[in-house]
């Protein structure tokens, strides 16, 4: 039996989804791990008062950035690397 319409277009939003988060996503996301997290990094370096200064920043906590960047680099990426092999095959196709 062929694949209906909604399985063909699932299959192919999780190919394009997966090629995505390999090509552009988890690169960008272990760059910010290098720069946030690291020893010295701009977690240790930024304060609410130099974001507070910035305008486009307004409203923003430090703390809420921080929460954001873990989320990122803590859940999300380790979840793309955890995931690598099943996203690289998914990624390779082309429906």
């Amino acid at each position: 039996m062929p694949l209906s319409q909604l399985e063909s277009d699932t299959i192919a939003k999780a190919c394009a989804i997966a090629k995505q988060l390999l090509a552009d996503v988890q690169p960008k996301l272990e760059g910010l791990r290098a720069i946030y997290d690291a020893e010295g990094g701009v977690k240790t370096t930024l304060t609410q008062e130099e974001m507070d200064e910035n305008a486009a920043l307004s409203g923003l906590t430090k703390t809420q950035l921080d929460d954001a960047l873990f989320a990122m680099t803590s859940g999300i990426l380790p979840a793309i690397e955890n995931g690598y092999n099943g996203l690289a095959q998914i990624a390779a196709r082309f429906l």
